[in-house]
């Protein structure tokens, strides 16, 4: 079987760390991604269950993303990963200037009271606020990444659920470890993972 029996894509930014979209860096993710998939008995377990050369459906996909825009199409990938910043605001330094009101495209933030106030249904965790703000009003609450599972293309396409919170790397690499193990328990040649994730919800990942 000469196809590898996984894939991992990177978007530029990620790969090239000069995205100004980039919400941090972490290096050596795509070697630690890897060498979970390596070492989870997934390579083994296509190895026995196939009789014929792997195919890009059977390959577990892993995308990873610098930021919400999501270049490398993480919501449909068996598992996708978003570089994540979620903000918190320190009230005794805000002065209420609005810069981060402005600098946020999805309405996020309010003025409260003269101070910045986030409304974390609306929040991407692009951490262009933080960015935006002049007195360094704004900070990091939580720093890592959102966690999305389950997409997949084909027939009956499907987007990815996300996993509540921003995850850190010691969490992505233990809930990568967990789907793997999932999909190989309940592994039938041409089933996808997402149908997998469909049957048996997010709950079975997390509580492993």
């Amino acid at each position: 079987m000469s196809r590898k029996s996984y894939r991992i894509k990177l978007c530029w930014g990620v790969e090239s760390g000069e995205c100004r979209n980039l919400v941090h860096t972490d290096t050596n993710l795509y070697q630690d991604l890897e060498s979970v998939l390596e070492n989870s008995g997934w390579p083994e377990c296509l190895e026995r269950n196939l009789t014929r050369e792997i195919k890009p459906l059977d390959q577990f996909s892993i995308s990873v993303s610098g930021c919400p825009n999501g270049c490398s199409r993480p919501q449909i990938a068996d598992f996708g990963l978003l570089y994540a910043l979620y903000p918190q605001v320190k009230k005794s330094v805000c002065t209420g200037c609005g810069e981060c009101v402005r600098a946020c495209r999805e309405g996020a933030i309010d003025l409260e009271g003269g101070k910045a106030g986030i409304n974390p249904e609306y929040c991407l965790s692009c951490g262009k606020c933080v960015e935006a703000c002049p007195e360094n009003a704004l900070c990091p609450a939580a720093l890592g990444y959102r966690v999305q599972i389950g997409g997949k293309l084909g027939r009956h396409p499907r987007l990815a659920d996300e996993l509540l919170g921003i995850k850190s790397r010691q969490d992505v690499l233990r809930i990568l470890a967990n789907c793997l193990q999932m999909h190989q328990e309940c592994y039938l040649p041409g089933i996808r993972f997402g149908q997998v994730v469909s049957e048996h919800g997010l709950e079975s990942i997390n509580s492993r």
